[in-house]
């Protein structure tokens, strides 16, 4: 009934050519214009070349060579201002690239069910890598074919003009890119597992470091910090093992491909030996070939990073395939609003669905179940009328949160829930506002203002009634902006108590048809959580699936539930109570 943790992708669905053309195309005038602009880059010393060949011949017969000289500044400069040009729009393009990916996997990661709908693979942390080194990585390899199909270009202009001189000279200059090419080529299967590895051992590091954080207070009141940094030290002796092979094998290559441009002219000096001694091969000529063979020592570079940056990317789009739905890899790259340009809409919320009045809830066998152990929830079975008070309790770990967190689609469940006698096919997607709102036990805030974290960017016109129904009214008075007052990072300006309540109040915004609540009395004293249930009840709110251990709340109760094991020891109804 929810999505469960997404797998690896098999490397098998990862097609790199198609996604790197996918994230291209995202902004296709960009990237034509990149494209085209480092392509005018490359192509410009063909021409400059050419005018040094006539240069030095022109020398070599006492002719005026001004305006050569001229024109070799001019295109010099235009090469320049080409370049300049390009790097203003391929950032453009980047910034577009990466916020596509970062906006669909975060998507997936927030969106209530539906099939895009995924959940996180490890640590909130370690996510935060794939948003941005793979995401960079994915980029990378699309932007390669940039200079790549560029520096090819170049070398298939230059050997057309080189070969009309010395034919063996130009085919000596193909011999370092073929070597190049095979060696890379042997060492990029190497270099997806170096990577692989790599990318592991940090997310290792970064999960560690990010639950480190969390629980600073723990390890400081326990006085036991140097355990932290002992587990800290075993993890990094593993990922300098994975970052000291990944970072050789991609020296080895850069470095491979970059010292072939002395290797070029070398060649291509002992390849004309016969020309000049025969006398047929001008100053000109050589000094053609010389300019020429400086730029082709970098084709094999830009050959090596062709073929790394797709290694290096199939990796990348492997992970970010874990923050989408199962099967679904290709959404990290599916067409969407993104505001980057200044003529971009800024990207709207999609609206909630339409309203279905609760008549009747009904659940069977509902059972999930946590990987590799029987804790949870197993065969529920219960029914919930419209406007009725169900409270579900038990003892620590019987299974209550679990039972509230598979009804509405946040854990992975088997069995069927009817609403109104029509059976939810995807509970995530069904229980959200209007026709549900649940109240986690541990509240959720975010540094922004207490309104906004109320509204979540909904209509506000309910703010001073939701506000007066959780007993929020007489906390603003000591709140120095009111209900604009900043709650800080998770909300940490806040009591629990008052965080607490800002939770209910945003649940209670759309007035949903079904109220989930996750044990308020967590944050809340008796008199403040008495108040707020006799609010509630007072006010006609909803109907009410609550976990509670307060024997007030219990004694309020339409129905009880009461579990024990992970199942339904007893239910109690108000008239056989």
């Amino acid at each position: 009934m929810s999505a469960a943790p997404t797998p690896p992708p098999q490397r098998s669905s990862i097609r790199p050519f198609k996604f790197g053309w996918q994230t291209g195309t995202f902004r296709r005038g960009l990237w034509l214009a990149s494209w085209v602009g480092w392509t005018i880059y490359f192509l410009l010393p063909l021409l400059s070349g050419w005018f040094l060949k006539l240069a030095f011949d022109a020398l070599a017969t006492d002719q005026s060579v001004t305006g050569l000289l001229v024109s070799i500044g001019v295109v010099e400069v235009v090469r320049w201002a080409v370049f300049a040009v390009s790097i203003w729009v391929v950032v453009r393009w980047w910034v577009a690239g990466l916020t596509l990916m970062r906006t669909n996997m975060l998507f997936a990661q927030t969106v209530s069910g539906g099939p895009r709908a995924a959940t996180l693979p490890s640590s909130p942390s370690e996510a935060i890598s794939r948003f941005h080194q793979d995401a960079r990585d994915g980029v990378l390899w699309a932007d390669s074919w940039l200079d790549g199909l560029a520096s090819i270009s170049y070398a298939a202009g230059a050997l057309i003009i080189m070969s009309t001189i010395s034919k063996s000279a130009a085919l000596v200059v193909l011999l370092p890119v073929g070597f190049v090419t095979i060696v890379t080529r042997y060492l990029t299967p190497r270099l997806y597992e170096a990577r692989a590895d790599d990318r592991k051992a940090t997310s290792v590091v970064t999960s560690f470091l990010g639950e480190t954080f969390a629980g600073l207070l723990a390890f400081r009141l326990a006085g036991r910090e140097e355990a932290a940094l002992t587990r800290l030290d075993r993890h990094m002796k593993i990922r300098r093992r994975t970052a000291v092979r990944d970072t050789v094998l991609q020296q080895t290559i850069d470095g491979i491909s970059s010292s072939t441009t002395d290797v070029t002219i070398g060649l291509t000096l002992l390849a004309l030996v016969p020309a000049v001694r025969s006398g047929d091969f001008t100053v000109g000529d050589l000094a053609l070939f010389v300019a020429y063979a400086i730029e082709l020592g970098t084709v094999p570079r830009f050959m090596a990073r062709l073929i790394s940056a797709r290694e290096q990317a199939v990796v990348s789009y492997g992970r970010m395939g874990e923050l989408v739905a199962d099967g679904r890899i290709e959404d990290v790259f599916a067409d969407c609003d993104v505001t980057i340009e200044p003529n971009d809409l800024m990207r709207v919320r999609e609206p909630d669905p339409d309203r279905v009045p609760l008549k009747h809830l009904r659940v069977r066998n509902l059972t999930a179940v946590y990987p590799s152990t029987e804790a949870g929830i197993h065969d529920i079975d219960f029914d919930v009328p419209a406007g009725s008070f169900t409270v579900v309790t038990g003892g620590v770990g019987s299974g209550k949160s679990t039972l509230l967190r598979a009804l509405i689609g946040l854990e992975p469940s088997t069995g069927s829930i009817e609403w109104n006698g029509e059976t939810v096919s995807d509970a995530g997607a069904w229980f959200v506002p209007p026709n549900a709102a649940h109240v986690a036990q541990i509240p959720r805030l975010f540094s922004e203002t207490l309104a906004e974290n109320i509204a979540l960017g909904r209509d506000q016109s309910r703010l001073e009634a939701v506000l007066e129904q959780t007993t929020l009214t007489q906390d603003l008075a000591e709140m120095p902006d009111g209900t604009a007052t900043t709650v800080g990072s998770r909300g940490l300006r806040l009591s629990g108590g008052q965080a607490q309540r800002v939770a209910t109040a945003r649940s209670l915004l759309t007035q949903p048809e079904l109220l989930i609540v996750d044990d308020l009395s967590s944050a809340l004293d008796v008199a403040t959580e008495s108040d707020l249930w006799s609010r509630l009840r007072d006010e006609g709110t909803s109907t009410v699936i609550a976990v509670s251990h307060r024997q007030f709340v219990i004694d309020q109760a339409d129905q009880l539930i009461t579990l024990e094991g992970g199942r339904i020891a007893s239910i109690t109804t108000r008239s056989t109570r």
